[in-house]
């Protein structure tokens, strides 16, 4: 059945009509509605931020937790040389940090006192475990994964003398760095920023310049050089072999000690006097997969090496419950607090509401005597009150945006990590809008049913 031309208009036309009349009525009543507007959007603003700062919270947490343990899902298998007690295979719930360590692990877990690299008679290292790694990847087709090998370094500050940390004090008061050799996977496990500069790159580990990658406490130990002279460092343990900064990522906290990143190989080829250190294999598996993952990792690596080395795997299983609970236990206390500040914005009003409603008895009796049917008042007065909402509540929720944009919300709280590219909730925007109608809904229902009320005769009484 086709319609009629207009009949579409016609049949929105009372609701058009019934809007713009409200806006209308809430421009000419302004001076008495403008404490209840100013109420609900300061409620909204409030709850949108409130909201918000729950959801960045919650985002905080789990990038928090994802660079100490990995992002969910990933499965730390470790492998040491030499303690032949150890049971393979065994998870003894530990976690670990991006440095490759054990963290909350007995100290004679595994000996990570290894022999140096040994280089074969066609220039090539021998490292087993490297060799049982790669075969592992590509057994498990995984597409995240990670060699980490973890070694200490005494850095030389370029254009500077070289310095020991056991004669001379100054030299890196705060501690002497680590290196990791890793691969391209390990920043995007551990959800490191790079903040100058570039990441790194496979093929990384066969450039004669060795690309590195340091954190911002080591850029600034350096003196911060500009990343476009090509800046270098050497150090004492590599017999003065060159690292070249191609990148600079962000620290973990003020706690944070200096670190460098280069590629594993490149760390192999390095010439490193010295024992090797802790060597981990990052993989990462579906959550609901990661025990079953961990059993398969480590049965692989255990297989390929054979006896004489030590397998163990741990997952972060425990760690992320612990942080969805901290985070539920977050948004229900800021959700308690919203819905607090929000129903004092819904009395503030319906108080205004009504007391607008009593001083506009008059104008509503002519209407009525006009012919104008209870229910055309009934959603006239509603939609004034829901119009009026609605549009405090966009106020509020651009005020809200601005206040967690500019605000520095990491500093004041002490997060972890930069907020400035996380962009504001949509469910805190979606949510302060919809409350707020909402609040308008409810608070202009006894208004409107005080205003069906009123009697033409009360015109004359007013």
């Amino acid at each position: 059945m086709n319609r009629e031309p207009g009949s579409l208009a016609q049949s929105l036309t009372p609701y058009l009509g019934a809007l713009l009349e409200a806006w209308h009525e809430l421009r000419i009543n302004r001076n008495r509605i403008m404490l209840s507007l100013v109420s609900v959007a300061a409620a909204v603003w409030a709850m949108s931020t409130v909201i918000a700062l729950s959801n960045l919270l919650t985002s905080s947490a789990e990038a928090s937790e994802a660079q100490f343990t990995g992002i969910p899902g990933t499965v730390t298998v470790t492998v040491n040389q030499g303690s032949a007690d150890a049971v393979d295979g065994a998870d003894f719930g530990f976690g670990t940090d991006p440095t490759g360590m054990m963290f909350g692990s007995p100290m004679d877990a595994g000996s990570s006192g290894d022999e140096p690299d040994v280089v074969k008679p066609d220039g090539t290292i021998d490292d087993p475990f490297s060799d049982a790694a790669l075969a592992t990847v590509d057994r498990v087709g995984s597409t995240h994964w990670s060699r980490v090998r973890t070694q200490s370094l005494a850095v030389n500050i370029p254009a500077a003398p070289e310095c020991d940390p056991m004669i001379d004090p100054t030299c890196f008061s705060s501690g002497d760095p680590e290196i990791h050799g890793v691969d391209p996977g390990w920043f995007d496990i551990y959800r490191r920023t790079i903040v100058h500069g570039r990441t790194l790159q496979d093929g990384d580990g066969e450039r004669l310049m060795n690309p590195t990658v340091v954190n911002e406490m080591l850029w600034e130990q350096l003196g911060s050089p500009n990343l476009a002279d090509h800046p270098t460092f050497t150090a004492r343990e590599t017999g003065g072999t060159q690292f070249t900064i191609v990148g600079v990522m962000n620290n973990l906290g003020s706690w944070d000690s200096p670190l460098a990143v280069v590629s594993y190989d490149t760390l192999r080829y390095a010439g490193y006097a010295g024992p090797i250190g802790t060597r981990n294999l990052l993989v990462t598996a579906p959550v609901d997969d990661t025990q079953q993952a961990r059993r398969t990792l480590t049965s692989m690596m255990g297989g390929l090496l054979g006896t004489g080395w030590d397998v163990t795997a741990t997952t972060a299983d425990q760690d992320v419950e612990q942080t969805q609970q901290m985070n539920s236990m977050i948004t229900k206390v800021l959700g308690i607090v919203g819905g607090i500040v929000i129903a004092l914005g819904a009395l503030g009003l319906l108080t205004v509401s009504i007391v607008t409603v009593g001083h506009r008895v008059r104008e509503i009796g002519i209407r009525r005597a006009m012919g104008a049917s209870a229910a055309r008042i009934f959603i006239s007065v509603f939609l004034e009150s829901v119009v009026a909402t609605t549009v405090a509540g966009v106020i509020g929720v651009v005020l809200s945006i601005i206040t967690v944009k500019q605000m520095p919300v990491e500093d004041v709280l002490g997060l972890p990590m930069e907020l400035g590219a996380v962009p504001y909730p949509l469910t805190a925007a979606f949510m302060g809008v919809a409350i707020a109608s909402l609040v308008g809904a409810l608070a202009g229902v006894i208004p409107a049913t005080i205003a069906v009320r009123v009697k033409p005769i009360d015109a004359i009484r007013f």
